[in-house]
Parts: C-alpha cells; structure tokens; sequence
C-alpha cells in the first residue's frame, strides 16, 4: 500500500474516490462531493493510500490554528487493517506537525481514540435537532 500527497484532482472527482470518501459526507450524492473537491482542492492538503486503487481519503486543513482533518474515510474492504491510522500517521510526518484536530460523532470517535487522540464529548444544536460530537486532539510522540 502507498500513501502519498494527492496533487490530481481528476483522482479525487472518479467514482471510486466518491465511493471511499462519501460515507464520511452528510447525505451524499456525487454532484455535492465534487463540489465539496472543488472547493477544498488546492487549498486543502489531501492524502491517498492506494492498493489496486484508491482505498483511503485524508483531508487536512493547514489553515486552522491547529491543522485539522476535515475528513478521513477507508474503503471497505480496508478497513480495520491499519489504513486510516497510515494515513494520519504519513499526514503528521509529512506536514511536520505538532498537533492535529478532528471532530467526529460516536460512529467514529473509537477509532480516533484508537489512534492516539484524546477526545471531548459535546452537544451542538443543529436545526433539526442536538448532536453529539466530540472534539479530538492527537498530540504526536517525538519519534514519528
């Protein structure tokens, strides 16, 4: 498996990447995802592992205080193998980071806290309806 800096975004508007990244999208379809690329690409740093094919999705955001994943997702049929850990890991070493942040829902939270993170449980009232979230910080160890 690869995992490198995605500098294509013809890559990142395929099926198959809309296909890995949309279970981490509110209501998906494909006309809001390659809006949401379009939007994020260049100006966000996006990260690929690749087997056969794309099989996982980074999406940070530099622009923040602290960087930020604004998404992560694993194909399937890799998940649970290590993939989405890589990958944070690969974006942590590359971009030289000193912390990173990511907010997440209880379906994902586990795999954050899996990963090193220290999460912050919270209520955030949306339209329809109050959400739990939970605000998550890794603090990476000086030998990454």
């Amino acid at each position: 498996m690869k995992i490198s800096l995605c500098r294509d975004i013809g890559l990142l508007l395929t099926e198959k990447a809309y296909e890995v990244y949309s279970p981490c999208m509110y209501r998906p379809d494909y006309e809001k995802y390659t809006a949401f690329i379009g939007s994020i690409f260049p100006k966000s740093r996006v990260f690929i592992s690749e087997d056969e094919s794309i099989c996982g999705i980074l999406i940070l955001d530099r622009n923040a205080d602290i960087p930020e994943i604004v998404g992560i997702a694993v194909a399937e049929k890799y998940r649970g193998k290590g993939t989405g850990r890589s990958l944070i890991r690969y974006a942590v070493s590359s971009e030289g980071l000193c912390a990173l942040f990511a907010q997440t829902d209880d379906d994902a939270v586990g795999f954050y806290l899996k990963c090193g993170f220290h999460a912050e449980k919270k209520e955030i009232a949306y339209p329809d309806g109050i959400a739990v979230r939970y605000d998550c910080i890794y603090i990476p160890e000086k030998d990454i």
